[in-house]
């Protein structure tokens, strides 16, 4: 199965024939436009130069990563989800360590903004907040309450629909287990 990292790679080693420019050539040109927001970078690529979406996807966020690949070092990410929040790591590597007890298959990806648990696609993320960590889950239609909330501040895809919000291990339990078991058979097939 092909990462994010994969997909980036390919983009990059034939980004002059999918887009009619080298990379620092797209650098130098949203550089003059002093675009700062990833979707208007996005929209003014697909609209003035017709490019399509992934590659003009690919362009903005190597463009917002100061013209680095995002996807080149995933350690480096991680690392960069936990700088000034290195209190955090022990409940993390709980999370992820109580994660890759359920599912034998789980991809997890570091990304700029959150660590994706994917199976195929993406069933969970956690999102490093200075206090706690959220974690948010593809649950469709299912009724918030008071643990398990509407998805807030993730950086996620707009599937996933719900978070809880950890900020001890004890948290991480049965309860958790059924709610990411129920997130990844709507991934799973």
């Amino acid at each position: 199965m092909k990462t994010s990292k994969d997909y980036e790679q390919e983009f990059l080693a034939a980004v002059k024939e999918k887009t009619g420019k080298d990379l620092a050539e797209w650098m130098k040109i949203l550089k003059a436009g002093s675009f700062t927001k990833m979707k208007e970078i996005v929209g003014r690529l697909k609209k003035e130069y017709g490019i399509n979406h992934m590659n003009a996807t690919f362009i903005a966020g190597i463009f917002l990563n100061d013209g680095k690949p995002v996807y080149a070092d995933s350690g480096d990410l991680k690392q960069a989800l936990f700088k000034g929040k290195e209190n955090l790591i022990p409940l993390y590597e709980e999370l992820e360590k109580h994660i890759k007890s359920i599912f034998k298959n789980v991809e997890i990806v570091p990304t700029k903004t959150y660590i994706s648990f994917r199976e195929g696609r993406e069933f969970a993320v956690a999102a490093i907040k200075s206090k706690e960590i959220r974690v948010g889950m593809d649950l469709g239609d299912k009724k918030f309450d008071d643990y398990l909330m509407k998805a807030v501040s993730l950086g996620a895809m707009p599937r996933i629909s719900h978070m809880i919000v950890l900020t001890e291990k004890k948290q991480i339990d049965d309860k958790l287990k059924e709610l990411l078991t129920e997130a990844n058979k709507r991934v799973v097939k």
